[in-house]
């Protein structure tokens, strides 16, 4: 059993692309050619003017002009996946043409390499192949497992932590809660059941709110929380596109949108629970000329079973001069990779942003570390690791956060707190009086499962420490509880030295 914040991949990186790399002006020169001289929108973020002359700080706007690539046009994926190509004689054939790898292929030979991020993009939020769309992926069934999954008491804590931020906060009489990439629901509805034990602060809960893109999910959402069956198509609210809103038992509407700028002014509280981990990212690696882009291109040795492999661009990209060619990553040495996510920037700038205007508190939970990394880019199919670049659509993918990079992003709009380990949350948060509360009523069998889970949620060794906390709050509200400074350890006093 998989989740997505396991370290070790099935494929080392530079396994599938330091050979590639050095073919890519041999075996693909004309493709490499359309790379550079074609309005690359469609493939390679275009900077700011102001970036690409000034090579200023990475900005919001350069997080907004530079992180939006297009989704490919629906019409022209196909439907079916084409059999395997056939093989030269003496090597295997090659995999499954899924549709959307069918796409991303036609793609490439009209327009050139493709920047891992639109790969990604492609991948994961395609609106007919891509990954998210399809439906529920999560759980034991699907590919890989989250936190709210495995227990309730996930879920219930942070709806603790919330309501002891509205607190804080002032206990404002409007309050909306939102939660980016909400899964199937199911943290939501273990955070609202532990908000309606607290009438003040369910009163003040003026509804719920879920970024959403995937129409499959949203139904499974609407079901989680509002008990309307999979199979009712618009119940509550609803459009041609999906559904965007429903009532839930207990009055309390849910809505859903596409994107974060749709939600309501008002004060909000917001957590993304493994949300940022599936944005889009960059890969550069340095070389002794600066910084290259790793792009995707066309596998082309009949060797290899895949469609595709990661190439290094031989020259200068729009994308390394906007992102990687800053003065944070000028201590790099050559051969050293980077993963930066612009999207993740401006998502975290928005938020902010919202809560400078509106007030409230967030809460983001995900796998990383407070620094950039390099090569954690990660594919993942029924709860094994595989590479990224196979079956394109039939595969998560995810890479770690650099939650350096979200504060960055939040500066003088709000203020940042951590990252901490989840242990560390949910230990402040009282997890273990909970799972005391909760073996006292619990069977013999249901015992075993809840020390399990809490096991697996708290663990260094699971769950842990692999999962990281940040907080956004008021400029110059309390400090959030589970955030306040830690005292390290005593030391134990240096041993006397023994006389001769």
């Amino acid at each position: 059993m998989l989740w997505r914040s396991t370290f070790v991949r099935a494929i080392p990186w530079r396994a599938c692309t330091r050979s590639a790399a050095t073919r890519v002006t041999v075996t693909a020169p004309l493709r490499m050619a359309r790379f550079y001289s074609q309005d690359p929108s469609s493939v390679i973020h275009k900077p700011s003017q102001t970036q690409a002359q000034q090579g200023q700080e990475m900005t919001t706007t350069a997080a907004t002009t530079a992180g939006s690539e297009p989704l490919a046009d629906s019409e022209s994926i196909g439907t079916s996946s084409e059999a395997a190509t056939a093989p030269e004689v003496g090597y295997p054939p090659k995999e499954e043409l899924t549709p959307l790898a069918k796409h991303i292929r036609d793609s490439i030979k009209i327009q050139g390499p493709m920047s891992v991020s639109h790969f990604m993009r492609q991948v994961l939020v395609n609106p007919l192949s891509g990954y998210y769309m399809k439906g529920d992926v999560f759980g034991t069934q699907g590919d890989f497992i989250t936190s709210p999954e495995i227990s309730q008491m996930f879920g219930e804590l942070l709806g603790i932590w919330f309501l002891v931020q509205w607190t804080n906060i002032g206990k404002p009489s409007r309050v909306q809660i939102v939660e980016l990439g909400p899964g199937r629901g199911t943290l939501m509805m273990d955070m609202l059941r532990a908000a309606s034990r607290f009438k003040e602060f369910r009163k003040a809960i003026s509804g719920v709110h879920l970024v959403e893109a995937s129409p499959g999910l949203r139904k499974m959402q609407r079901q989680t929380l509002c008990g309307i069956p999979l199979s009712e198509e618009q119940v509550g609210g609803g459009s041609k596109e999906g559904i965007t809103a429903a009532m839930r038992p207990d009055g309390l509407q849910i809505s859903w949108h596409d994107v974060f700028d749709d939600l309501p002014d008002e004060c909000s509280l917001i957590v993304a629970h493994e949300f940022f981990d599936a944005l889009p990212i960059y890969k550069f690696e340095k070389t002794d000329e600066g910084w290259r882009e790793l792009v995707v291109d066309l596998e082309e040795d009949p060797a290899s079973t895949y469609h595709f492999r990661f190439v290094l661009a031989p020259g200068p990209t729009q994308a390394s001069r906007a992102f990687a060619e800053h003065p944070a990553y000028d201590h790099f040495k050559t051969g050293d990779r980077i993963e930066i996510s612009p999207d993740s920037f401006r998502v975290a700038h928005d938020m902010a942003k919202h809560m400078n205007k509106n007030g409230g508190s967030a809460l983001i939970v995900d796998y990383g570390k407070d620094y950039v990394q390099g090569d954690t880019l990660r594919g993942i199919h029924k709860h094994k690791f595989t590479h990224v670049l196979t079956e394109p659509g039939k595969v998560d993918l995810s890479a770690d956060v650099d939650f350096n990079y979200l504060k960055q992003a939040t500066e003088e709009l709000v203020d940042c707190h951590g990252s901490v380990t989840q242990a560390h949350l949910l230990h402040s948060l009282g997890i273990g009086a909970r799972l005391d509360m909760l073996l006292a009523k619990a069977s013999a069998h249901r015992r075993e499962g809840l020390i399990s889970s809490y096991h697996r949620l708290v663990d260094p060794k699971e769950m842990g420490n692999v999962y990281r906390v940040m907080a956004m709050t008021p400029l110059g509200s309390p400090t959030p509880i589970a955030f306040e400074p830690q005292t390290p350890p005593p030391q134990a006093p240096a041993p006397t030295p023994s006389k001769l």
